[in-house]
């Protein structure tokens, strides 16, 4: 489907790069207007962010929300993983949390056109093999980063070609913020720079130009978001 049409079928994409030339200049916009996480300093990175979302099925703005770029590796949190996989019901008739304690995570998930169900469990014992109970996280929300891991390794062995690639930041080494009941899982960012860091602090305002982003069509339009955010920046 031509890209101008799916803009106008489908307002979740109301602008999308078509190309690597629009990609760059989409990621090197955004990287000046001073909203995107801190971890993301240059357009390649904003680039590769949104190039490794397109794979997985999200809009761009989308990809620079959730996605982050571990030692070379594109982490989800888990929830979005499996969000990408309900959000197929024609491949995943249904992914669900079969059980959840201190001590073990279960999960189960039919994929269509398999003949039977595919279960999967990640313990304590399994988490202090792999080394990690020592985080702070796994000492806060055991019962969450268990279910965690078990979600991105059920969905790596039932829909590789959902999430193939995809790793949970813990995974990679990083150390989730805030692993609490929803788990948002993001890589502990760099220091912003001494001068003129830049904190987010009307969320709303936020929120309302990335919805603009998402809207754009044309190139006036993602032009004024950009001024309208280097004004909120320069506001504070």
């Amino acid at each position: 489907m031509p890209t101008a049409a799916l803009a106008k079928s489908d307002p979740t994409r109301a602008f999308e790069p078509r190309d690597i030339d629009e990609g760059f200049r989409m990621a090197n916009m955004l990287v000046q207007s001073g909203l995107l996480p801190r971890g993301i300093q240059r357009p390649e990175a904003a680039f590769a962010i949104i190039a490794a979302g397109r794979e997985l099925g999200l809009t761009a703005m989308q990809s620079l929300r959730s996605i982050h770029i571990i030692e070379g590796k594109p982490t989800l949190s888990a929830d979005l993983v499996a969000a990408l996989c309900k959000s197929r019901p024609e491949v995943c008739k249904y992914f669900r949390l079969v059980e959840s304690t201190d001590k073990v995570a279960r999960y189960e998930t039919l994929r269509v056109g398999e003949p039977a169900v595919t279960a999967m469990s990640f313990t304590w014992e399994d988490a202090q093999r792999a080394g990690v109970t020592g985080k702070d996280s796994w000492k806060k929300y055991p019962a969450a980063m268990l279910r965690a891991r078990c979600i991105t390794a059920l969905a790596r062995a039932v829909y590789p070609d959902l999430a193939m690639g995809v790793y949970d930041p813990d995974e990679v080494g990083a150390e989730p913020v805030d692993a609490g009941p929803a788990y948002v899982s993001r890589p502990e960012a760099p220091p912003a720079p001494a001068s003129q860091p830049v904190v987010v602090v009307d969320e709303r305002a936020f929120a309302e130009l990335c919805e603009r982003v998402d809207a754009a069509e044309r190139s006036a339009q993602l032009n004024s978001v950009a001024n309208d955010a280097v004004k909120a920046v320069k506001a504070g």
